[in-house]
C-alpha cells in the first residue's frame, strides 16, 4: 500500500508540475501573438493614417485598422482630410515613417490592450502643387512641405470579431522634427 500511496503521489505531482508548465506556455504563446497581431496592425495603421493626411487617398482603407469611433473623432486625421490640412498645397510622393512600439500588454482573454508607442515622420518627399507656385517665389509658401508633428501615444485598442482594432490614441508628447528634410521630388505635380 505504501508503493501504491507514493506512486500515485509521484504522479500526481508530475502531472499537476506538467500543466502549470503548459499552462504557462500557453499563455507566452498567446501574448506574444497578441504583441504580434497587434505591433502589425499599429505600425501598418499608423502608415496607413499618416499616408492619408498626406495625400488625401485611400481613406476608406483606414476602416481596416481603426474602429468607426476613432475615426470620426480623430481631429489630426479630420483637419488632414479638409481645406485645413498643411499639406494641401503640396504632392507629397513620398515619406519615411517610423514607429516604435515601447510597450504593450493584452492579456488573451481580454478584448482590449493598452500600448504605448512613439511616431515620426523624418523625412516627406513632395513639391508644391503647379497652381500654388506663384506663393513659392513671392515667399507665401514654402517649396518643401512642413515637417510633420510625430509624438508618443497611448493607444488603446479593441477587438472586433476577432481582429484587433485602434480605438483611441492620446498623444503624451509631442515631438518635432528638428530639420525638414523635406525635398522637391522629381515627379510631375498634379493640379
Amino acid at each position: 500500500m505504501k508503493y501504491i500511496h507514493r506512486f500515485f503521489s509521484f504522479v500526481a505531482t508530475r502531472l499537476v508540475m506538467f500543466s502549470v508548465i503548459a499552462a504557462l506556455l500557453i499563455l507566452a504563446f498567446y501574448l506574444a501573438m497578441n504583441t504580434a497581431n497587434i505591433y502589425l496592425l499599429l505600425n501598418d495603421g499608423m502608415t496607413m493614417r499618416t499616408s492619408v493626411i498626406l495625400t488625401r487617398e485611400d481613406a476608406d482603407e483606414l476602416k481596416n485598422f481603426f474602429t468607426n469611433d476613432f475615426l470620426l473623432s480623430d481631429e489630426t486625421l479630420n483637419i488632414g482630410l479638409s481645406s485645413a490640412s498643411p499639406y494641401i498645397d503640396y504632392t507629397i510622393t513620398d515619406f519615411q515613417y517610423r514607429l516604435s512600439l515601447e510597450w504593450v500588454w493584452a492579456w488573451p482573454w481580454e478584448n482590449s490592450a493598452t500600448a504605448t508607442i512613439v511616431e515620426r515622420v523624418p523625412k516627406i518627399v513632395g513639391e508644391v502643387v503647379s497652381g500654388k507656385k506663384s506663393l513659392v517665389t513671392s515667399g507665401a509658401l514654402s517649396a518643401t512641405p512642413p515637417s510633420w508633428y510625430g509624438g508618443r501615444y497611448t493607444v488603446r485598442l479593441v477587438r472586433q470579431e476577432g481582429r484587433w482594432k485602434i480605438d483611441q490614441l492620446t498623444q503624451t508628447q509631442l515631438i518635432i522634427e528638428e530639420e525638414a528634410t523635406a525635398r522637391p521630388s522629381t515627379a510631375p505635380a498634379r493640379p
